[in-house]
């Protein structure tokens, strides 16, 4: 244990250090208020005005992070909205920090949210004008108001948000998040890193004496019970109980016809090295349900989950991924921008060039690396291009196995592999590291295409339609792509983690085993990027039947997942011939640069 804590100590300082900040130092809000909640629930809420008599437009951040309070450490900094002339007001949300009631995992923010806004649209300083901003959870919370269309809410900035909680997070692909949603209950609660007793994200946590059990303990809906108390513990119960998109999520997820009725401005946000998906997927079907809405706009950068929102975090570079000097965006003055516009109803402010603002990210020294324009996602002139996979039936011999080509296959022998989930394959001790001494396991098939002769632009959702089979009636199938460089080392570049759960393949509203050895067609999505694949550089695909820790294993008995017990060993296979050819399907976009 004493090894393990100097270990901790060390990495919470090199990765959790108090970034330099134009004004880190707490700040004291103007008041304190409990603000009421329909049910009689009250919620700790500091309000932070503008010098001076009068009534402001209000921006709203609603989280459930105490760490992140103003008056604790100002992150933001928040001063720079007060100088604008905005009322900057933060609340915890119910059952966090001072705030009273019991936490659910996204369940209550609908009303909250709606009673929050009109409590504030009362208030003698509110000019009845309220924008949302924040990220991660603090996105969702700015979704979940606005579908209760409060009169004050005008606009919202939701950054880096989950989504669709049953296939990104807290399950991916039906898969549950064991791993990092365990983890991530204790950093809801802290107002300090220096509380964790264990590094939130470290994969390596499975060396702890009570979290290495919790994350291998079964059955898995009592996993958490040493490292979680409380309603955090409750919560895990809850959400580990729900894995079906059902009348459970109702409250949460959006179907394209709620999202057709969020009528009001709003600004995406999302990173290329995050794992969240919500941001880019809501943007498009926000554009297929009410096209080319000139108050929407879309910015993702080469940025990771914290970067989407805090720009004193954009010196960080992720890996082998190092952060380009063009790279850094000042997200406080975007966010003043849009606020001027549509709280100040300043027209005159220009949000952004145009509608949608990406990087896209590549090599050093090639002609990628820059911001780029579009009117829409996917961008115009998209064309989808298919990488099939070939092998001699030897994909699980790395790294001379299996490839990938432009050309159909034709009669091929299948590749195979054992997936045990007592052995399970590991997880990446740190994400955007060389990848080789997972992919050279006997567990991961690899397939990887010849160098390419010319620079190949990836710009929008990567997908894969794999043809599988399993003897198990459930399993799990991961797929990860990655650029594979001159000297060997092979690099994810971008952060999706793809996953999917057999059971769920029809949709994750039902349940659908396998029959035993039975070729059957998978669809995943590997996620969104914007990368440069270069020339000389090679695409390689892994597939894989665990992510762990992060990803619970499947225990392949086709048994209810959050009270199984039981596990049995898989045998895996996959297919690529004329009637079954497995591929990639990857968009390409061709730049003037």
């Amino acid at each position: 244990m004493k090894n393990y804590q100097v270990r901790l100590d060390a990495w919470q300082k090199a990765k959790y250090a108090p970034p330099p900040e134009q004004d880190p130092t707490p700040r004291q809000p103007s008041m304190i208020a409990m603000a009421p909640m329909r049910d009689g629930v009250k919620l700790f809420t500091e309000l932070f005005l503008p010098e001076g008599p009068g009534k402001f437009p209000v921006i709203f951040h609603r989280s459930p992070y105490p760490m992140y309070r103003p008056s604790r450490h100002d992150q933001w900094p928040i001063d720079r909205y007060l100088e604008a002339g905005y009322a900057f007001v933060f609340q915890l949300t119910r059952g966090q920090g001072q705030s009273e009631g019991t936490f659910h995992f996204l369940k209550d923010e609908v009303e909250d949210g709606y009673d929050s806004i009109n409590w504030l649209a009362e208030q003698t300083w509110c000019n009845g004008n309220v924008g949302m901003e924040g990220s991660s959870y603090a996105g969702g919370t700015q979704l979940s108001a606005a579908r209760a269309k409060p009169e004050a809410l005008k606009c919202i900035m939701p950054t880096a948000f989950v989504g669709h909680c049953v296939s990104a997070f807290p399950f991916i692909g039906g898969v549950p998040a064991r791993g990092i949603l365990m983890q991530w209950y204790p950093v809801a609660n802290i107002e300090s890193w220096d509380e964790l007793d264990a590094p939130y994200g470290d994969m390596s946590v499975l060396k702890h004496p009570l979290w290495g059990e919790a994350l291998r303990k079964r059955p898995l809906v009592d996993a958490a019970e040493a490292v979680l108390a409380g309603d955090k513990l409750a919560s895990w119960r809850e959400v580990m109980s729900h894995p079906l998109d059902d009348d459970y999520w109702q409250p949460i997820h959006f179907t394209d016809e709620e999202l057709s009725e969020l009528d009001l401005p709003m600004f995406i946000t999302d990173g290329w090295y995050d794992m969240t998906v919500g941001p880019i997927d809501y943007f498009q079907r926000l554009e297929k349900v009410d096209p080319n809405n000139a108050n929407r706009y879309l910015l993702v950068g080469p940025w990771g989950h914290a970067q989407t929102f805090r720009s004193q975090l954009h010196s960080n570079s992720h890996g082998e991924h190092k952060m380009p000097d063009n790279g850094a965006v000042d997200l406080l003055a975007q966010r003043i921008a849009f606020f001027d516009r549509y709280l100040k109803g300043d027209k005159n402010t220009t949000v952004q060039a145009d509608r949608v603002r990406v990087y896209i990210t590549g090599a050093p020294g090639s002609d990628a690396n820059q911001w780029r324009n579009f009117p829409t996602f996917p961008v115009p002139g998209t064309k989808e291009r298919c990488l099939y996979l070939h092998s001699t039936g030897n994909a699980h011999n790395f790294p001379q196995g299996g490839a990938l080509s432009w050309d159909r296959p034709n009669q091929e022998p299948t590749d195979s592999y054992v997936y045990d989930p007592g052995l399970p394959t590991p997880c990446e001790a740190e994400p955007f590291r060389d990848r080789r001494d997972i992919e050279i396991r006997t567990d991961v098939l690899t397939y990887t295409s010849p160098p390419m002769d010319a620079p190949l632009t990836i710009l929008g959702e990567i997908r894969l339609i794999l043809h599988a089979a399993s003897d198990a009636p459930d399993t799990d199938w991961f797929a990860l792509m990655t650029e594979v460089y001159p000297d060997g080392k092979s690099v994810a570049f971008h952060g999706t983690l793809p996953a999917l759960r057999s059971r769920y393949r029809e949709g994750f509203d039902r349940e659908v085993f396998l029959k035993p050895n039975e070729a059957t067609e998978f669809r995943l999505s590997l996620g969104p990027a914007g990368h440069q694949i270069a020339a000389g550089h090679c695409i390689r695909l892994s597939i894989f039947s665990a992510n762990f820790p992060a990803c619970d294993p499947n225990t392949n008995t086709g048994n209810v997942v959050a009270t199984d017990t039981e596990q049995r060993i898989a045998r895996q296979a996959v297919f690529h011939d004329a009637m079954r050819a497995s591929h990639l399907i990857i968009p390409v976009v061709t730049l003037n640069l």
